[in-house]
């Protein structure tokens, strides 16, 4: 899958100078029965993200709630699970708009709120600070480097955000990020950035182009957007897992692939339209899926 995917497999440590040129598109399908740990429907309304906190040993899901994604009445709400799927609080933290990323720095919960960024103590389970970001249209996804500085996705404005001790700036802006979604990072050389393709229809959410991934240097300051087209789709969420194989969702399809250590790509599963911000739980050797539409978190044993 040439220059950029052949250097995620060395934990995503990505050249700047990786080709543009063209890729190939993904692999054959190789759809399998996912082997369900379990799943979770009680008190979950629209679910856009889900991270799972090893040292806390707790879930944190994000719900919509309305099923609007721009929704500007506080309707939103996070959910606090046991690492075995159990309900411990549907409505943990109350008072959000429309909720979708999530990262965790030490003990508080970084989320995306549609033109906001909220940050939660987790041990009183209360936000603590609301940043209303400038110019932010559609907020997504929220990733933390090794430094606590966190990355907000913005899909509608083609901007990536740094929340630092200097407060929420754009850090990289470019509509050769051409809608950007899900977020990873490795935490100290890169951030692994899906898209969801562009022009956006904001009515409906389709699009013209398809989206795919790019890589983006931590260190760089000017940073090179290069594109690696193995996996094309209404990206939404990517993780990888213990092995070193990466996970990326397309909502709009329901698919998930599975990008593995030897350059293939393959879609592996397919959960339905809104399939959004999956998210891999290293520890519990889970892959952990909020499916929108069916108002659920699956969780597919990866072991």
């Amino acid at each position: 899958m040439d220059k950029i995917f052949s250097l995620l497999l060395m934990i995503l440590i990505l050249a700047s100078c990786a080709s543009k040129k063209e890729q190939s598109a993904a692999s054959p399908a190789v759809l399998t029965q996912p082997n369900i740990a379990f799943e979770v429907t009680e008190g979950i309304l629209h679910p856009e993200s889900v991270l799972y906190s090893p040292e806390h040993k707790l879930i944190f899901v994000s719900n919509v709630a309305s099923g609007n994604p721009v929704e500007t009445k506080r309707v939103g709400y996070i959910s606090k699970l046991s690492s075995e799927g159990k309900v411990i609080k549907s409505k943990w933290v109350k008072g959000l708009k429309a909720p979708k990323g999530l990262a965790i720095v030490g003990n508080f919960l970084y989320v995306s709120d549609v033109n906001q960024a909220v940050k939660i103590d987790i041990a009183k389970g209360r936000v603590v600070q609301t940043i209303t970001v400038p110019g932010s249209k559609f907020l997504n996804d929220v990733v933390a480097d090794k430094a606590g500085n966190i990355y907000i996705s913005d899909m509608f404005t083609d901007t990536i955000y740094i929340w630092n001790n200097k407060g929420i700036l754009p850090w990289v802006k470019s509509p050769l990020l051409r809608g950007p979604n899900g977020l990873y990072t490795d935490g100290l050389e890169h951030v692994i950035s899906v898209s969801w393709g562009n022009p956006i229809d904001v009515k409906t959410f389709a699009t013209t182009s398809l989206g795919a991934m790019s890589a983006l240097s931590l260190k760089a300051t000017n940073n090179e957007i290069n594109e690696e087209a193995t996996v094309r789709g209404n990206l939404d969420g990517i993780d990888i897992d213990s092995a070193g194989n990466l996970w990326i969702s397309d909502w709009m399809n329901g698919d998930v692939y599975v990008a593995k250590k030897n350059g293939s790509a393959q879609k592996r599963f397919n959960f339905g339209q809104g399939t959004a911000d999956i998210s891999v739980a290293k520890e519990l050797g889970l892959l952990l899926i909020p499916q929108m539409y069916q108002n659920k978190i699956i969780a597919v044993d990866l072991k």
